[in-house]
């Protein structure tokens, strides 16, 4: 197998008895210090280096070519950022289908829509406190704002009011977003700074 660090040859391993774990974990001496492993590319395969379940075990024989990609802590903040900012954008638009369905009536489809904005919103919060601890300056998403409005939402989905559910998504919950998306793209952002 022909090991990479970022392109850079490393040499050749006879890896037939090895785990992709075991190789990972015996290259990180091939990793500059400052920075963070954040791919495994197995042949044509990337795999994140977070999902330790899809390659930790998984035997090394027949791999080819295996490249190991690193980046610094803050490029790798920044790009955890920009994921966020670009998840909250589509949350924005999942939010806005849900306003349209639960207009048209069609409530079972828009409330199946709404459950995934919600899960996607929480893990977006978790995303972008996770680049802010990392280095990329501060949060764009407060849950101190968010608290009062998903307590709303589900006090109307609890009622059952469509009505109020598609008030508080159109007149609150979105324009709140949107001045998410603001302060990310401006870089004012809110919540605690990480020196």
């Amino acid at each position: 197998m022909e090991i990479f660090v970022n392109e850079r040859p490393i040499g050749e391993v006879a890896a037939e008895r090895a785990t992709v774990g075991e190789l990972v974990e015996a290259l990180g001496v091939h990793v500059d210090p400052g920075e963070i492993l954040t791919t495994i590319t197995l042949d044509d395969e990337v795999i994140s280096a977070g999902d330790e379940t899809r390659y930790a075990r998984r035997r090394a024989a027949g791999v080819h070519r295996m490249t190991l990609t690193t980046c610094t802590v803050p490029v790798f903040a920044a790009r955890l950022r920009r994921n966020a900012r670009e998840a909250l954008l589509s949350i924005e638009g999942r939010l806005e289908r849900v306003v349209d369905t639960l207009g048209r009536g069609e409530i079972r489809e828009a409330h199946g829509e709404l459950a995934v904005a919600l899960d996607e919103l929480r893990l977006t919060m978790v995303l972008d406190h996770q680049a802010m601890q990392l280095g990329a300056g501060q949060t764009f998403s407060a849950q101190d704002e968010l608290a009062p409005l998903a307590e709303a939402l589900l006090g109307a989905q609890r009622r059952a009011d469509t009505g109020a559910t598609r008030k508080l998504l159109a007149d609150s919950l979105l324009p709140l977003l949107r001045g998410w998306d603001a302060r990310a793209t401006s870089g004012v952002a809110t919540g605690p700074v990480v020196t």
